[in-house]
C-alpha cells in the first residue's frame, strides 16, 4: 500500500494550528504548546478520542516546524503485520517473492520532513524496537540491504488508545514509549470543551452547506438544543457527518430536529432533576418517556421486542412510543409519523 504524500509551508499554506479557533483554555495551551514544539527536534505523541482533530495537530506541527521534506500518513491499523517493516523501512529487490524493484519506505519518502504514525498503538513489537532505533540514531537499514541509510526524519504519533496499560501488558514497549511520551499532547474531547460547541456546530453547518454547494441552512431551535444536548462521543468527526446528513435531509433552508440522525435524536444528555422542576408537568413527563424510550432502544441495539420485555411494557406500545418521538429510522414501513404531544387529561 502507498500513502498520501504532502509538501507544505508556513508561507505556502496558513498553518492547521491558525486554523484552530477555540474558546478552552486548555485547548489554547495546546495549540501554543504544539508551536513551541513544532521547532525541535523532538518526536511527539498526539492522544485523543477518535474524532478529536489529532491528524489536523499532526499537520499543524509538520507545517509550523518549516522543515523542507514532505509530510507523509500511515494508518498502522490499516496495514497488515508481515508488511509494516518493508512500509516504513523499504525493501531491496528480490527481498521477498514478487518485488522485481527496489521500494522505498515511507522514512526515506519522508526525509527532512514529518511520519505521522496514526494509531501507533498497532505497531508490531518487533517494529517497535526498530522504530525506537530510529528515533535514537537516524538509521535505517531496508529489507534485504546490508547497509544502513540516515534519514532525517520527524516521527509525531497518534493513538486513540492509552498505551500505559499496554506498556504494563507487554503490547508495548516501554522504552518507546518513554521516548515518545516525553512530548505528549492529550487534545480534549467536545464533552469538555462545552464552551466551543456552538461554534463548532456553526462551523459544521457552513462546510456541509459548501461541500453540498446548496444555500446556506438554518438551524430551527429544538434542533439546536438536540445538538447541544448531544455528548458526541465521534466528537468533531461524528459533529461534521451529522450536519453534513442533515443538510442533505433539510427543506426549505431550514435544519430541523427530524433532518438529525437517529442515534443523535435518541442520545441526548440526561436531563438533571432540577431541570425537570423548572418544566410545566407534562412537559417534563414527556421528556422522560422520550429518553427512557431511548435508552431502551440504545440498551436493546433496536431491537423492539427486547425492549418491551425490559419496560415490562407490549411490543406495540414500544413501537407507538418509539414513533411518537421519531426514536425509529424512517419510522416503520419507511414511515415517520408526525411528532405529537404526550396527550393531556380533560379539564
Amino acid at each position: 500500500m502507498r500513502t498520501q504524500i504532502e509538501s507544505s509551508t508556513e508561507s505556502a499554506v496558513e498553518s492547521p494550528l491558525s486554523q484552530i479557533r477555540t474558546n478552552n483554555l486548555e485547548l489554547r495551551r495546546l495549540v501554543e504548546y504544539a508551536r513551541q514544539v513544532a521547532t525541535t527536534p523532538y518526536s511527539v505523541l498526539i492522544q485523543g478520542e477518535t474524532g478529536t482533530g489529532k491528524e489536523v495537530f499532526a499537520r499543524g506541527i509538520h507545517v509550523a516546524s518549516k522543515r523542507r521534506g514532505s509530510f507523509v500518513p500511515i494508518n498502522c491499523s490499516a496495514v497488515p503485520e508481515t508488511m509494516f517493516e518493508a512500509e516504513l523501512f523499504g525493501a531491496r529487490r528480490g527481498a521477498y517473492t514478487g518485488l522485481v524493484d527496489e521500494r522505498p519506505g515511507l522514512f526515506v519518502v519522508a526525509d527532512k520532513g514529518t511520519l505521522f504514525l496514526d494509531e501507533v498503538a498497532e505497531l508490531p513489537t518487533g517494529t517497535q524496537a526498530k522504530l525506537l532505533r530510529v528515533l535514537e540514531d537516524g538509521l535505517i537499514r531496508p529489507i534485504g540491504g546490508t547497509e544502513w541509510v540516515r534519514v532525517d526524519v520527524r516521527v509525531v504519533a497518534a493513538t486513540h488508545k492509552s498505551l500505559e496499560p499496554l506498556v504494563e501488558r507487554g503490547l508495548f514497549r516501554s522504552d518507546l514509549y518513554f521516548r515518545l511520551s516525553a512530548t505528549a499532547i492529550r487534545l480534549p474531547p467536545i464533552h469538555e470543551r462545552p464552551e466551543d460547541l456552538p461554534q463548532l456546530i456553526n462551523e459544521a453547518l457552513a462546510e456541509a452547506c459548501r461541500m453540498q454547494q446548496v444555500e446556506p441552512r438554518e438551524l430551527d431551535s429544538e434542533a439546536l438544543d438536540v445538538l447541544l444536548r448531544y455528548a458526541w462521543p465521534g466528537n468533531i468527526r461524528e459533529l461534521k457527518n451529522t450536519l453534513a446528513a442533515a443538510v442533505l435531509r433539510s427543506t426549505n433552508g431550514v435544519v430541523r430536529v427530524d433532518d438529525l440522525p437517529a442515534a443523535v435524536r435518541s442520545q441526548q444528555a440526561a436531563t438533571s432533576f432540577e431541570d425537570y422542576c423548572k418544566m410545566p408537568f407534562f412537559d417534563a413527563l414527556e421528556r422522560f418517556e422520550e429518553m427512557y424510550i431511548a435508552e431502551l432502544l440504545r440498551r436493546s441495539e433496536g431491537n423492539l421486542s427486547r425492549a418491551a420485555r425490559m419496560a415490562g411494557l407490549s411490543r406495540g406500545t414500544v413501537r407507538n412510543k418509539a414513533r411518537r418521538y421519531h426514536l425509529l429510522e424512517g419510522g416503520e414501513d419507511g414511515v415517520t409519523p408526525k411528532r405529537s404531544r404526550v396527550r393531556r387529561p380533560p379539564r
